[in-house]
């Protein structure tokens, strides 16, 4: 015969309407089956189900953890004894549905089934491991001149587990763990991780870092940033707004220039004898002879040595 199931001691108490019997298995016991390895999530539902002799006639069902009674039935009896509320046994089936699942319900149960048939009783170990998911790592950083920490932390996870740091460029740059906190919830039993480390950033380089925490990792971010680094991207964002912010100058610089060229005639002026004259008429109105001589002088920008007359348009 195969090893008692773990945390067994060989008795079972056998809750009744008008007593409750501790009965010791040792001589009745006919097969202690393997410990059967289950796996539930806190919060959810786990349904166990204890091998079970399908040609035969159950007789009871106990399901308990260690000497507590958890659930059960008894075809002759009324079982009074006080049941986990969690949990769901139906008659003539030795599956126990747990709902609702806590941290505090892993641990190793065992199943006693007896059938009409025989008066040995069949004994089943089943070792149930309840865990909780670590929220996504968060990493936040302080920087000073020479010098970054870097704090990760998580929580609400089940069981307990370590935190790890993970720093590229490790072998060029001095680091150490400055302080680790876990913290288990006494009512629920699940655990706040959370480490602080020190970065030297004495030698200027660029670090990328992370940490794990029950196989999530965090967002990955850079320590030790030099300070005149300016990020690739940030620069070319900047280049793109820029250009961007321009297009309407120009656009509005073509449209005022087009509008007042057509009005280049009248808007005319020209510097003789040491004072401004506006051309309000042409060129050709108010100094003909000198428009025949000149030609152009009117309609381009220009200036005459002989006559010290300069034209230029608004």
């Amino acid at each position: 015969m195969s090893a008692p199931p773990l945390g067994w001691n060989g008795k079972v108490e056998f809750p009744n309407s008008i007593l409750d019997v501790t009965v010791n298995f040792a001589s009745l016991a006919e097969s202690v089956v393997a410990q059967i390895q289950l796996g539930g999530e806190v919060g959810k539902n786990v349904t166990i189900r204890c091998p079970v002799d399908q040609h035969k006639t159950i007789q009871f069902f106990y399901f308990q953890r260690g000497g507590e009674f958890v659930n059960g039935f008894h075809i002759l009896r009324n079982i009074t004894k006080e049941k986990w509320e969690n949990t769901r046994v139906e008659n003539n089936n030795a599956n126990v549905q747990m709902i609702k699942l806590k941290a505090s319900y892993s641990g190793d149960y065992q199943c006693y089934i007896q059938y009409n048939e025989r008066p040995n009783v069949s004994v089943t170990g089943i070792h149930l491991s309840v865990t909780a998911n670590y929220s996504k790592p968060a990493v936040t950083t302080f920087c000073s001149a020479h010098r970054c920490l870097s704090t990760c932390a998580s929580h609400g996870g089940y069981p307990h587990t370590e935190l790890m740091w993970n720093v590229e460029n490790s072998s060029g740059l001095t680091w150490k763990v400055l302080n680790v906190s876990e913290e288990s919830d006494p009512k629920t039993l699940l655990y706040n991780i959370s480490s602080t480390v020190s970065f030297n950033c004495s030698d200027g380089e660029e670090t990328f870092i992370s940490c794990s925490v029950g196989g999530v990792t965090s967002e990955s971010l850079s320590v030790c940033i030099p300070k005149y680094h300016i990020p690739i991207v940030k620069t070319a964002i900047c280049s793109v707004m820029l250009f961007i912010a321009t297009i309407p100058l120009v656009l509005a610089w073509k449209y005022i220039k087009q509008k007042k060229s057509k009005q280049s005639v009248s808007n005319t002026y020209i510097y003789h004898n040491r004072e401004w004259l506006s051309i309000e008429n042409g060129c050709f109105d108010l100094f003909p002879d000198l428009t025949m001589k000149t030609g152009l002088l009117c309609t381009v920008l220009g200036y005459n040595l002989n006559l010290n007359w300069v034209f230029f348009f608004i």
